[in-house]
């Protein structure tokens, strides 16, 4: 069996679709020992070959877009590769093509239920391929059955199957006194809440700086902060402007941390506060609760089903969020309760099965 896959997401900083690719492809080298894998890229990856099955190429243009050089030269490429299954890892597929089967996965419907998460050029691309190529697809992998219902309510796809996101070590039961050392290297004292992700609209971050703002106004919280990880994102103006204003009391913004140094914030945390609008499946919540943190998260399904419904859910407005976080402040900190979560074993059996009917 030949597997072509888009790598895109491997190249650069791996995250979010990155490690979702990275870690189920690392266990498909072991679930499938007699197939070879041609990872696609216009761009080196960052990543080290699971073993001497796995291929890079790379070649042609990513001008305008990453998609444009997926529905052209991959094409050509895969054809070469005479590969058997193409997994579209970005949800969008290469040209059209009898030579090979093609498996989608979907990570979210933001294009439809919040586009202004969304850069302008990958917007469009959605617009205009997401829907047509998920109904040709030969199958459709959703990363959670709260997308895989969406996808079905809305485009009328129904998914194969579904592979969750795994969480894998460092996130687990931590050591406190590693934990210790963690946060003194970071400069981070105990009290504190815990946000991370990109700084963009959809993860409603303004929301949850004004119910903690409010609170430290009204000597509520008195002695916590309100720590914020995660990377810059895009029409976040208003956003930074609002941090800015906001670190007089007690709001810290620590941009891009390590995943050793998230685990060690995660466990310590009063609670790990996850307000966003929409997530296709949520894994910093999934994350947190395999540290043993306390969640507060938006009460959608996903979020449901990424911390296996153990967390303090509401609805993400700043009334709601202020009495989850006076509530969250009443209880100790528990670094020994780890949450049960999916694991990337789970989720690469699928795709092994979904490689297989299609071969």
């Amino acid at each position: 069996m030949k597997i072509g896959i888009d790598a895109f997401p491997l190249a650069g900083r791996i995250a979010g679709i990155g490690r979702y690719v990275l870690e189920i492809s690392r266990a498909l080298d072991t679930l499938l020992p007699d197939a070879e894998f041609f990872l696609y890229s216009p761009e080196p990856l960052a990543m080290e070959l699971p073993s001497d099955r796995w291929h890079i190429r790379t070649g042609g243009s990513r001008f305008p877009s990453s998609y444009r050089w997926l529905k052209t030269a991959v094409r050509s490429m895969a054809i070469s590769d005479e590969i058997d299954v193409f997994w579209a890892t970005r949800t969008i597929l290469p040209g059209r093509s009898k030579r090979f089967r093609t498996i989608a996965t979907v990570h979210d419907l933001n294009y439809l239920i919040f586009p202004k998460s969304m850069p302008f050029i990958t917007l469009w691309v959605h617009r205009l391929w997401f829907a047509r190529d998920v109904h040709r697809a030969d199958t459709v992998v959703t990363n959670s059955q709260g997308t895989a219902d969406r996808l079905h309510d809305m485009l009328g796809v129904a998914a194969g199957a579904v592979a969750r996101p795994g969480v894998k070590l460092p996130f687990g039961p931590q050591d406190p006194r590693q934990v210790a050392k963690r946060l003194s290297a970071l400069g981070v004292e105990k009290p504190y809440f815990l946000a991370v992700g990109t700084l963009e609209p959809r993860k409603n971050l303004p929301e949850l700086i004004d119910a903690f703002v409010s609170l430290k106004l009204a000597n509520e919280l008195p002695d916590h902060q309100l720590l914020i990880a995660g990377s810059r994102g895009w029409r976040g103006r208003r956003l930074h402007a609002l941090l800015h204003e906001a670190k007089r009391h007690g709001v810290r913004w620590l941009g891009f941390v390590s995943d050793e140094d998230l685990a060690a914030l995660y466990s310590n945390s009063q609670a790990f506060v996850f307000p966003s609008l929409y997530e296709g499946f949520g894994m910093p919540a999934a994350e947190a609760r395999a540290c043993g943190a306390l969640v507060i998260a938006s009460d959608l399904p996903e979020l449901h089903e990424a911390v296996g419904g153990e967390a303090l859910f509401i609805e993400p407005k700043a009334i709601a969020l202020r009495k989850a976080l006076r509530q969250a402040a009443e209880q100790p900190v528990c670094l020994s309760k780890p949450g049960t979560v999916p694991n990337w074993a789970e989720a690469a059996k699928v795709m092994a099965d979904q490689f297989r009917k299609l071969a």
